[in-house]
C-alpha cells in the first residue's frame, strides 16, 4: 500500500512540476516577444500621465486572459477545473481593471478630460465593449452568435487602449 501511495504522490509531484515548467515557459515566452517602448509623460498633468500609465498597464494586463482563452481553444487532456478556475479568475481581474479604468477617465478634472478628448481619447469605445458583454468578461459568452470570439473583442479593446496611449504620448505634446 505504502508504494501505491508513494506512486500517487510522485506523480502528482510530476504533474505539478511539468505544469509549472509550461507556465514559466510560457511567460517567459511573452516577456522576450514584449517591445514596450518607455512611455513619454513629460509634458502631460499628472491627473492624464497617470491615466496614460494605466492605460498601458490595462492593456498589457488584457494579454493574460487572451492567451488564456486561446489555450482554451485547443483540446489539452492536461486541462484541469483549476485551470478553469483561473480563468475565470483572468477574466473578473480584467474586468474589474477595465472598470477601474472606467470610474479613472470619469474622475479626471474638466480641463484634463477637455484635453484628452482634444487628443482623440475617449472613454467611450472602452465603455461600450465592455456595455457589450454585460459589464464583465465571462468564460460562458466565449462565443457569442454574430460577433468574434472573446479572446478578438478583448484585442480590440486592447488596440483601442493602445491607440488611446499614443494620443497622449505624440499628440498632445501641444500641451508644454
Amino acid at each position: 500500500m505504502a508504494v501505491v501511495e508513494l506512486a500517487m504522490v510522485l506523480a502528482a509531484v510530476s504533474y505539478g512540476a511539468y505544469r509549472l515548467v509550461r507556465s514559466q515557459a510560457s511567460a517567459r515566452r511573452y516577456l522576450e516577444d514584449g517591445d514596450e517602448q518607455p512611455l513619454e509623460l513629460d509634458h502631460l498633468p499628472s491627473s492624464l500621465r497617470r491615466l496614460a500609465q494605466d492605460t498601458r498597464t490595462l492593456r498589457i494586463s488584457l494579454e493574460s486572459p487572451i492567451r488564456s482563452i486561446r489555450e482554451l481553444l485547443h483540446t489539452d487532456i492536461t486541462r484541469t477545473h483549476e485551470d478553469i478556475e483561473s480563468i475565470d479568475h483572468a477574466l473578473m481581474e480584467a474586468s474589474r481593471q477595465v472598470n477601474e479604468w472606467l470610474a479613472m477617465v470619469d474622475r479626471l478634472p474638466e480641463r484634463d478630460r477637455q484635453r484628452f478628448e482634444e487628443v482623440g481619447g475617449s472613454a467611450d469605445t472602452v465603455r461600450a465593449a465592455l456595455s457589450a458583454e454585460n459589464g464583465a468578461f465571462e468564460r460562458g459568452r466565449f462565443r457569442v452568435e454574430g460577433k468574434p470570439t472573446l479572446d478578438l473583442r478583448m484585442m480590440a479593446l486592447g488596440r483601442e487602449l493602445m491607440r488611446i496611449e499614443a494620443a497622449l504620448q505624440v499628440r498632445s505634446r501641444i500641451y508644454r
